[in-house]
């Protein structure tokens, strides 16, 4: 199967493969944490469209299930986190969801 053909449900791994290293690398920032629960994935989706893996068609879709579940990427960009790492974003992550203002000082 063409890469550009790739089913959003099972892009995830290419997904993982082109981001997680880089998001946890050096810690998470906590502004980036809330970009991405926030829905702000531009520059998720600008990076999947100028790799050249995807169709126009796969990114609008991933993109889609992104925005109507931002967990969905979050646990994508997880795939590499180390466990202390992937629990201090989880309970920022809850923290967002409650719209707590603490959320910064639980990344910390």
């Amino acid at each position: 199967m063409a890469l550009k053909q790739v089913e959003p449900q099972s892009c995830r791994e290419l997904v993982a493969a082109m981001f997680s290293a880089e998001f946890v690398d050096g810690g998470v920032d906590p502004e980036t944490l809330r970009r991405v629960h926030a829905g702000e994935h531009a520059e998720w989706a600008g990076a999947l469209d100028r790799s050249g893996m995807f169709g126009v068609d796969t990114v609008a879709a991933v993109t889609a299930q992104w925005q109507q579940d931002p967990r969905v990427l979050l646990d994508a960009l997880l795939t590499e986190a180390d466990d202390v790492t992937r629990r201090r974003c989880l309970t920022a992550w809850t923290a967002l969801d409650e719209g707590s203002a603490g959320t910064q000082a639980q990344m910390a």
